[in-house]
């Protein structure tokens, strides 16, 4: 059972299938991350989607890197591909940073405790890849801080 806590290091993002951006396998240091689990099915998700694209157009030059992580299963990595890709293009035409998909729900366990999997649901990640803070929606404060502490 997975309880990530601040200061923990970040489980890995390796087995992630990559459908917009070029595929991330590990976090690169120095710079400071969101990923959030999303899921096509619940409008919260969709709600949040415009806040990510102005967090990561803000403070794109600053370090920070937006990843979103929808959570699809089960089924195929090419159907979930094909699901999420099109989800994007109807909630999110201007994206602007990396999505995947957790079809096995692998990374989703590597992440999150199933009791409280609730999504939307982001984690941020300090300069060093270690967990900043984990909350459900609530990152400006956090991301801002997280920035300026490198």
């Amino acid at each position: 059972m997975v309880d990530l806590k601040i200061g923990d290091p970040a489980p890995s993002i390796i087995d992630v299938g990559w459908v917009r951006g070029r595929p991330l396998e590990t976090f690169q240091p120095g710079n400071v991350y969101i990923l959030a689990f999303l899921t096509a099915t619940r409008g919260g998700c969709a709600e949040i989607m415009p806040h990510l694209v102005q967090l990561q157009e803000k403070y794109r030059t600053d370090g920070l890197e937006v990843i979103g992580i929808v959570i699809k299963r089960p089924t195929t990595a090419a159907a979930a591909r094909v699901y999420v890709n099109a989800w994007l293009n109807q909630t999110c035409p201007n994206l602007n940073f990396r999505v995947g998909v957790d079809f096995t729900g692998q990374i989703h366990s590597l992440w999150m405790d199933p009791i409280h999997s609730v999504v939307p649901y982001s984690f941020v990640l300090d300069r060093g890849g270690k967990v900043a803070s984990v909350h459900p929606i609530d990152l400006d404060d956090v991301v801002w801080k997280a920035l300026d502490e490198g």
